[in-house]
């Protein structure tokens, strides 16, 4: 059986992950906290770079040039795991300077804390176009199938309470 989440938690949960975009790409180091845990850790799959807390993500953030791709996230599904795991899948747009577009999928781990709901764990999944001198780039685009973790299943989408 899927958590319960109230609309009011489907709109935090949304409200954290646009917020995202904003904070990141303004450079608010300073309201990162508005978006992720203390101890959050994001892991970029296509590098294999992970990073632990907030001011490692503080520290990423301002190493980016001032040119750095521009993110939207987008499609969101949340899903409840039955020991109360809540997860997001979305699809993220990066504009980068020169006009090219580039997307993926965050996968989120939420809790919820005293200051609302925050990212705990985030996954980057670059999906298209393959990365200039990656190994698979000479050949066809291959995506690895989504793990069970994050597959929309009836019984993951969360039940609605007032």
């Amino acid at each position: 059986m899927s958590t319960k989440l109230s609309a009011t938690d489907l709109a935090e949960i949304g409200q954290t992950l646009a917020l995202f975009s904003h904070v990141f790409d303004n450079r608010q180091a300073d309201a990162l906290g508005l978006v992720f845990t203390e101890d959050v850790a994001v892991e970029f799959q296509r590098s294999g770079r992970s990073l632990r807390g907030l001011a490692e993500v503080a520290e990423f953030q301002r190493q980016l040039p001032p040119e750095a791709a521009d993110h939207q996230t987008v499609s969101t599904v949340v899903l409840s795991d039955p020991d109360g795991t809540v997860r997001a899948v979305s699809r993220y747009l990066a504009v980068l300077a020169d006009g090219s577009v580039t997307n993926g999928e965050y996968r989120d781990v939420l809790v919820r804390t005293d200051g609302g709901w925050r990212i705990a764990a985030r996954q980057i999944v670059p999906r298209y176009p393959l990365a200039a001198g990656s190994p698979d780039a000479a050949g066809p685009v291959v995506q690895q199938p989504l793990p069970e973790q994050w597959r929309a299943s009836a019984d993951r989408l969360p039940n609605l309470v007032p």
